[in-house]
């Protein structure tokens, strides 16, 4: 590592440890069950037919797992996750979680201050439920989060992030045009990731693109069953989403950044589970540990969402609230300025 900052050292050894830690834990959960990534291994290896239900009712049956767990991921979620069905599942969970923490908490020592802070985000609940899961949440996160630390310097590599990351889960991007307004060449790139994608997802078969939103379909009529934390599910009626839906486009314009990206999005999409957080908590850590910085307001939203008592729409609708009026100009004179993200030069 000759060369190399102190602070850069100092990252990747908090992501070489994550990436250990969370090996080892998930090497130790196999056989009691890590429901998404099981799910996700299984449509990969029947990539012939992965919205199927049946494959995951044989799943269930097989490992006695119990609740909603269909696959509704895009095709071009495939080519990311093909490659580790073709390992056992004991050696998959371990390294898809090994390797989505390790570049989650790279990405997030960027953010904090100081950088070994940054391993203090495995004990938030948000964190560790994602990872425990298997969840694509901390993948995601991490792409959402290089995008913005990149955004200045590298537009064109922050825009393949956000296509990636729109590849997995496309409703967390919904905003991103928005967010990132003005950097065509970042928005561009985010494009053309996209379609390269698309295009390279083709190699399952155009017949998956064909079934994909009868997948989704299936899955709207079951989200209501299931322990959503979006604002939008508090009250089924259409003045309702629409009224949720212009805040989350007001937090996109008055944000612009993660909060306007991830808080934007989670308003406007049907679905979200408390892990989706994900790519906010280092933020969140940032107003913690420098309140003065960015004021008492910001640090308890902060410390709220690391705590992991978001859990319901309401608590997810209160907290942008809180978070927006924050960083209005007419919130106390002990933030009196609202400050941007702060962040070292990527290496």
């Amino acid at each position: 590592m000759r060369g190399l900052t102190l602070e850069t050292r100092i990252r990747l050894a908090v992501a070489f440890g994550a990436f250990v830690v969370a090996y080892g834990l998930s090497t130790a959960r196999i056989g009691h069950g890590a429901p998404d990534f099981y799910v996700f291994w299984t449509a990969a290896q029947h990539w012939q037919t992965p919205y199927d239900p049946a494959i995951i009712a044989k799943l269930e049956a097989s490992i006695h797992l119990g609740g909603i767990w269909p696959f509704a991921y895009p095709p071009t979620f495939l080519l990311i996750v093909w490659p580790f069905a073709q390992l056992p599942l004991a050696i998959a969970y371990p390294l898809w979680t090994g390797l989505s923490c390790g570049l989650f908490f790279y990405a997030a020592a960027h953010l904090i201050r100081p950088a070994y802070a940054a391993a203090l985000l495995a004990i938030c609940p948000v964190i560790f439920e994602g990872a425990e899961l298997g969840q694509t949440s901390l993948l995601v996160g991490a792409a959402m989060i290089g995008a913005w630390l990149l955004r200045d310097n590298r537009p064109f590599l922050a825009g393949v992030l956000l296509g990636v990351a729109a590849c997995i889960k496309p409703q967390g991007l919904m905003l991103a045009p928005i967010v990132f307004w003005g950097r065509w060449r970042l928005l561009g790139a985010m494009v053309l990731a996209g379609l390269g994608l698309g295009v390279a997802s083709l190699a399952f078969g155009w017949q998956r693109w064909a079934e994909w939103p009868q997948a989704l379909a299936a899955f709207h009529k079951l989200a209501p069953a299931t322990d959503r934390v979006n604002p939008s599910s508090l009250i089924d009626a259409p003045w309702w989403t629409v009224l949720v839906g212009v805040f989350g486009f007001y937090l996109a314009l008055t944000s612009r950044d993660l909060v306007g990206l991830v808080g934007g999005a989670m308003c406007l999409t049907p679905y979200a589970h408390g892990y989706d957080f994900a790519a906010l908590t280092p933020l969140a850590a940032s107003w913690l540990l420098e309140r003065r910085a960015h004021g008492w307001g910001l640090a308890v939203c902060g410390a709220t969402l690391l705590a992991g008592v978001v859990a319901t729409p309401l608590a997810s609708l209160a907290l942008f609230g809180a978070i927006a009026a924050a960083r209005s100009r007419w919130w106390s004179a002990g933030a009196a300025s609202t400050p941007q993200i702060s962040v070292a030069p990527v290496p």
